[in-house]
């Protein structure tokens, strides 16, 4: 963990000119590295400073006060004005990292300014918003990766390129339409894009189109004034466009949003106000759109059902989540993270045995990763044994699996067809070639394409 952190953070150190300077510290204070040109500001070799704790530095009066002290004790971002060993003003600004489990692991500092070095204010005031921007936009991509790595299972192909994709739009502005089967992590994939942009600081609002009646919705995403129906809050109501401004906006489903919403909704992406009901101003909104939807929205352009000018709108940036099917690869990994989670929940040691975990990896998982993850939080919470056996799992998993048909009315040499199914399958999947697959089966070449004709449904040889 410390040296992958240590691989990202790197990124931040590249990007320093020698003119500042960057100190990287563990949770409890230990300078684990500076940049080169630390030893030139603060009269200090490097080699004198990595390794000593910031309280040290501070009591020896390389620099006074510690920045980074500050932010271990109180949890946030600190900025504040230092003086040097050699007596020069400095505006630093520290920032903490993270851990899963909501301490601190790192602590990133970095001078913005030295005061001796500029003539006016405005000099000054414009350097440190000219760093405080490079700076941010490193750090988003620092904390982008970190959301990938601790919440993003990416092994298989199909995940690797919406990894690639996130990566490279996560700190723009651009639209960004999510498509996948219910349960594939459409509303986790936005929220990774939330925090690895600019805008991760601020609101993520999200909205489910297809849970809120049609009478509804305009008001909720709209808002309203007060007495402008009856039954209207005498108050008013922000409606969830306005509450998303300076942040994101994530509509989840938008293709049941209602035709008479679509024209309005377009108008907002179009023009970036909104008219509450009942309201004549304009209100001005500034949003990052973030939209999901298991529907072919194409065909719904087809058939009417939604509006074209808004699908090509929101389809700025498209990325399709693949069904858990299509990417078993990635169930090992899966059932690792949630039995971690729900393990450290629930206060249990549960473990499975392989013959368990292949009975899970062969299931079809028509919910997608909410359907796994759901079924391995039962598993825990029910699980009476630390190690759990096939016998030990849910019945309706055990039911459709090929081990169960094996003790029912199917013949032996219908059981040894299944179980070549699933191996030319697996063996396609990870190969993706008939050569790579006799390869890695042993047998010949022939051989493996006429399985793959029979097995693979889109198998074209």
């Amino acid at each position: 963990m410390l040296m992958k952190n240590i691989e990202q953070i790197e990124l931040l150190f590249q990007v320093m000119d020698n003119e500042n300077d960057v100190t990287l510290t563990d949770g409890k204070g230990v300078i684990l590295r500076v940049s080169d040109s630390y030893s030139s500001h603060f009269a200090v070799e490097k080699e004198d400073v990595v390794g000593k704790t910031v309280y040290e530095m501070e009591e020896y009066g390389v620099f006074r006060p510690s920045v980074t002290a500050r932010v271990l004790k109180e949890k946030r971002k600190v900025t504040l004005l230092q003086t040097t060993k050699t007596g020069e003003k400095v505006l630093t600004t520290g920032v903490p990292i993270f851990a899963d489990d909501g301490e601190i692991e790192y602590v990133i500092s970095f001078n913005s300014i030295y005061i001796a070095d500029m003539t006016t204010i405005d000099q000054q005031y414009a350097k440190l918003n000219e760093l405080m921007a490079e700076y941010n936009s490193e750090l988003n991509r620092l904390r982008s990766r970190e959301n990938f790595d601790r919440e993003l299972v990416a092994k298989s192909k199909g995940m690797e390129n919406v990894r690639e994709i996130i990566s490279q739009i996560a700190d723009t502005d651009a639209n960004v339409l999510i498509t996948g089967e219910t349960g594939t992590g459409k509303s986790m994939i936005a929220r990774i894009i939330h925090k690895g942009s600019g805008r991760a600081e601020m609101p993520f609002v999200d909205i489910n189109c297809g849970v809120i009646p049609e009478s509804l919705i305009e008001s909720e995403l709209f808002g309203y004034e007060r007495g402008s129906f009856t039954g209207a809050s005498n108050r008013g109501k922000l409606g969830k466009i306005e509450l998303a401004n300076t942040g994101t906006l994530f509509l989840d489903e938008i293709g049941e949003l209602p035709l008479s919403m679509q024209l309005r909704f377009l108008q907002v992406t179009q023009e970036r106000t909104i008219t509450k009901i009942g309201g004549l101003d304009k209100i001005g909104v500034d949003f990052r759109l973030i939209a999901a939807t298991n529907h072919d929205l194409k065909k719904d352009v087809s058939s009417g059902a939604f509006r074209e000018d808004l699908y090509y709108r929101l389809n700025v940036i498209p990325i399709h989540i693949p069904p858990l099917r299509e990417r078993p690869e990635d169930m090992v990994h899966l059932v690792t993270l949630f039995l971690k989670r729900f393990n450290r929940k629930y206060k249990r040691d549960v473990e499975l045995s392989s013959d368990a975990f292949d009975l899970l990896q062969a299931q079809t998982w028509p919910g997608n990763i909410r359907q796994v993850e759901n079924q391995i939080e039962r598993i825990v919470i029910t699980s009476k044994d630390p190690l759990v056996r096939p016998e030990n799992l849910p019945k309706d998993i055990e039911s459709t699996d090929i081990y169960r048909r094996a003790h029912e009315n199917c013949s032996l040499r219908e059981n040894m067809e299944e179980y070549e199914r699933m191996i030319f399958l697996k063996a396609y999947e990870r190969h993706k070639t008939s050569v790579s697959v006799a390869e890695a089966l042993g047998v010949s070449q022939a051989t493996a394409a006429r399985r793959l004709r029979k097995y693979v449904p889109d198998y074209n040889s």
